[in-house]
């Protein structure tokens, strides 16, 4: 199963000094190589996808604010577009994936469930992975009912 790949873009700390400005630039500045095509990704995103920031903190006497720079603007860590499309792109890896699992399961060991059942035993092995956040988990099982036209589970409800 994938990982969340939430380490490949740059977590260091944009140090701003009293005045507010970046004391440096280019250390803290995701690639924007490809800023057209990730927002462009951005665009396909569903609204309903959550957007997970992870909390951080710098050591040291002086207040930091952890930011992510991404195409000149600076983000919350895991609320940058590029993090934002990676996150949604594993999800709908998973989504895929566990639609396939459930309907395999539903037409063998786990004939006896119901579908709504058989769903709502995936979120807490999903959440125990750590794969994806806790949102983010419960969004995949929504997904996945959707794609296979089942109910959603209570536990994976908003």
């Amino acid at each position: 199963m994938p990982s969340s790949g939430r380490g490949t873009f740059c977590r260091k700390p944009l140090h701003l000094n009293p005045k507010g400005d970046a004391v440096s630039d280019k250390a803290n500045e995701l690639p924007d190589a490809s800023a057209e095509e990730v927002l462009e990704k951005l665009g396909q995103v569903p609204t309903d996808f959550p957007r997970t920031a992870i909390p951080g903190a710098v050591p040291g006497m002086t207040p930091k604010l952890l930011l992510v720079r991404f195409a000149g603007r600076c983000y919350l860590p895991g609320c940058s577009p590029p993090e934002i499309v990676q996150a949604y792109e594993v999800c709908m890896d998973l989504a895929q994936q566990l639609a396939v699992k459930a309907v395999e399961s539903k037409a063998g060991k786990r004939s006896h469930m119901s579908e709504e059942a058989i769903l709502d035993q995936y979120l807490p092995r999903l959440i125990a992975t750590r794969w994806v956040s806790e949102l983010e988990a419960r969004w995949v099982l929504r997904r996945v009912a959707a794609l296979l036209n089942w109910p959603v589970p209570p536990a994976a409800k908003e």
